[in-house]
């Protein structure tokens, strides 16, 4: 069955939320994707644990990790990916990994994954719309 909206889990550096991450989830969800994001899914008085771990990605097609300068070393970014690489394993979620900075040390469980690497965060709309046939493709072949 062909979902027609995908969840795709965004896992990111809180310093690369307004330089990317919240542009990027808004061309998503204008393509019909059901991107979260934290900012647009937690309230105050919610459980991140329960919230991030049980609800975003236990529920994700698609996670989606954007690897940048700040991102390699963030201790929740690590979790995320951990129980995304089990999702992986019992669920087959795709992991989409995304680099936006240069000289960036991809983790070592990613580094056997495609990923997409954007050089231009002003202008990425070629990048953007590899990722989106990925997410869709993916759909429609039913490997979700």
């Amino acid at each position: 069955m062909i979902n027609s909206h995908p969840k795709v889990f965004i896992s990111y550096a809180s310093e690369d939320k307004e330089r990317f991450v919240l542009d990027f989830a808004r061309k998503l969800r204008e393509k019909g994707v059901n991107a979260w994001l934290d900012k647009w899914e937690m309230k105050p008085s919610d459980s991140l644990v329960d919230k991030i771990f049980e609800e975003g990605i236990k529920e994700c097609q698609y996670f989606l990790i954007v690897l940048s300068d700040k991102k390699v070393n963030k201790k929740w970014v690590k979790e995320e990916l951990n129980s995304a690489v089990v999702q992986k394993i019992e669920k087959n979620t795709q992991i989409i990994p995304v680099i936006i900075d240069d000289d960036v040390e991809v983790p070592k469980v990613l580094q056997h994954t495609v990923w997409v690497r954007i050089k231009d965060l002003d202008n990425y709309e070629e990048d953007f719309n590899s990722i989106l046939s990925t997410i869709y493709d993916s759909d429609l072949d039913g490997n979700n």
